[in-house]
């Protein structure tokens, strides 16, 4: 298997966090499609609610579509790194929380992912937040 990380062109810091501006704006419209758009087909997506790896776009959509039934989540980036010598950066965020159901108030946590870029697509993103601090659902 090759790593496509490291053969393929070094994109520009600026396609980079474009990319990932593209897809903060897509997950605070709370559109499943527009969402999909911003990643690629085989994405590899994690955040601390997946217990685990999902895989490709369409395990993606049943997983969005779930998440944004349950929380409206406002993000706004405050730092974005590149990866030096990859197309990968971290990018630092702050977002706002609100249960849909109205259940409880709403709370803003910071959080990080890590990110990769093929094209003008994110091909993995990895999320990290404490969720101590949101409801259970």
């Amino acid at each position: 298997m090759i790593d496509t990380a490291v053969t393929e062109p070094l994109l520009t810091d600026e396609e980079i966090f474009s990319a990932t501006q593209r897809c903060i704006e897509a997950w605070n419209t709370l559109d499943v499609e527009k969402t999909l758009a911003t990643y690629t087909d085989d994405v590899d997506y994690r955040d601390p609610g997946t217990r685990g790896t999902i895989r490709g776009s369409d395990a993606l959509r049943r997983y969005l579509r779930k998440f944004f039934e349950v929380w409206d989540m406002q993000f706004r980036v405050l730092e974005d790194r590149r990866i030096a010598g990859a197309n990968a950066q971290v990018c630092v965020w702050e977002v706002d929380i609100t249960p849909r159901d109205g259940s409880a108030p709403t709370i803003t946590e910071r959080g990080m992912d890590l990110i990769h870029v093929r094209g003008n697509q994110l091909s993995r993103d990895h999320a990290f937040m404490d969720r101590l601090s949101l409801p259970a659902r």
